[in-house]
């Protein structure tokens, strides 16, 4: 088994790309108009096999927009280079909740998505 997507419930499919793709730095993997209430909007970062789908929440879920894990972490990222990270999160003003930081595990910082989500970013310690 390997999980192929993850469900990210947003207001605006648009600003989302745009988010993810210069804030986060993922890649658009698909964008696709397939009726006039259906598009199916897919992002992941470099190099993964499960990507994020970006969808409008169904009647009655709106609410659920940044809280889909409650005050937790939604996701967790391991990078390579938290500063470059950094370095784009603040060139995007994305929301910086903690750190970086460094534990021994690595590097970390948790960092709010556009949504309200939260994200650890994780450079990790070489294990060698």
């Amino acid at each position: 088994m390997r999980i192929n997507r993850i469900t990210l419930l947003c207001d605006d499919l648009d600003a989302a790309i745009r988010f993810y793709v210069d804030a986060f730095g993922f890649e658009l993997i698909e964008d696709t108009q397939v009726s006039d209430q259906k598009r199916i909007v897919r992002v992941a970062p470099e190099h993964t096999g499960a990507s994020f789908n970006l969808a409008r929440p169904k009647a009655g879920d709106e609410s659920l927009i940044g809280q889909q894990m409650g005050k937790r972490v939604a996701v967790f990222i391991d990078v390579d280079d938290l500063d470059l990270c950094l370095a784009r999160f603040h060139q995007h003003n994305v929301d910086i909740v903690d750190g970086p930081r460094t534990e021994p595990f690595g590097r970390c910082l948790l960092a709010k998505d556009l949504s309200g989500n939260t994200w650890e970013f994780v450079e990790r310690v070489d294990a060698h």
